[in-house]
């Protein structure tokens, strides 16, 4: 791979019709759902191609044993409710015989919700025997904890936390790659094939957070201004880090030759090298592409996605 080939990557978007609104898969690299290069000296080639041809250039030298492409990242554009649900870790996905790994995942808000409230959590006191309770006696909205959010707040959702979209959201989302959900309850409704949407109980009541380890609030994070520009460190696990740009002039870096990063755009336009983002927007920088200048059109918010160390 030359030096060429290492240049800010877009992906023609997948797209997918839910029985709740839609999600445009941006950044993904599964076998059924594998991102095909959309622009530059690669257009046409698909992403596990492009990895193949030298994992540590493009993944980063920190990175070049991954099992799997470790990020996936999302547009969710929410008409109805999503189902209530909590995502099992890594150890958890293991146990269940899954080919994944587990899911924690985070939400940008790009449009609140209609009533400016997402179910992120459960109320303070509520057990696993509460919450088999209320699956008896049709209370389970009841244990729900909900959350205000606006546009431009940032919401982890570490695995193991029960939560819902809620309709009228529109949102980014960066998580580990894994597609591993269990529902606890979906307001009992039919999925596009008019027939009921499978729930798992049991599996989820396993993994679900009932001694309130996980807080449930909107993330604040450390803020620094960089000239005219503001970057935020919203988030860093063990799985990913986000980091939100804020920019009103160009801003240059240099990729980590030890691990990929991602940008997508949230709020306005910006280019990366030759590259142009729209809002939604989603753009790869392979690990050894080297300097780049995000250069916002007018005002630009951007998130950074990354593996951290």
């Amino acid at each position: 791979m030359t030096q060429a080939n290492l240049y800010p990557i877009k992906f023609s978007p997948i797209f997918k019709e839910m029985v709740w609104g839609s999600e445009s898969w941006d950044i993904s690299c599964r076998p059924n759902e594998m991102g095909v290069i959309a622009n530059g000296l690669n257009a046409g080639q698909t992403f596990d191609e492009y990895i193949s041809q030298n994992k540590a250039a493009v993944l980063g030298t920190r990175l070049q044993n991954a099992e799997c492409f470790p990020l996936l990242v999302k547009i969710i554009d929410a008409n109805d409710a999503l189902s209530i649900q909590v995502h099992p870790c890594d150890e958890g996905a293991k146990k269940a015989g899954s080919a994944d790994t587990g899911k924690s995942e985070m939400w940008y808000i790009l449009q609140p919700p209609r009533d400016g409230k997402l179910i992120i959590g459960l109320k303070p006191s509520v057990t696993r025997e509460v919450m088999e309770a209320a699956y008896k006696n049709g209370t389970v909205e009841d244990c729900l904890n909900y959350l205000d959010v606006k546009t431009g707040d940032i919401v982890d959702i570490p695995a193991g936390l029960v939560h819902a979209i809620t309709p009228g959201v529109v949102l980014a989302e960066v998580q580990q790659n894994s597609d591993i959900t269990y529902r606890l309850y979906d307001y009992n409704r039919l999925g596009l094939d008019g027939k009921p949407r499978p729930l798992h109980v049991q599996e989820a009541l396993d993994v679900s957070d009932f001694e309130e380890k996980i807080p449930k609030q909107v993330i604040t994070g450390t803020t620094k201004k960089i000239g005219n520009n503001t970057i935020t460190h919203a988030i860093k696990n063990q799985h990913f880090a986000i980091d939100k740009y804020e920019l009103t002039e160009p801003y240059e870096e240099t990729t980590d030759p030890e691990a990929f990063c991602i940008f997508t755009c949230v709020e306005g336009h910006a280019t990366i090298g030759v590259v142009e983002l729209a809002t939604n927007e989603s753009v790869f920088l392979p690990a050894a592409m080297g300097k780049y200048v995000i250069s916002p059109k007018k005002t630009a918010v951007l998130l950074k996605s990354c593996v951290p160390r």
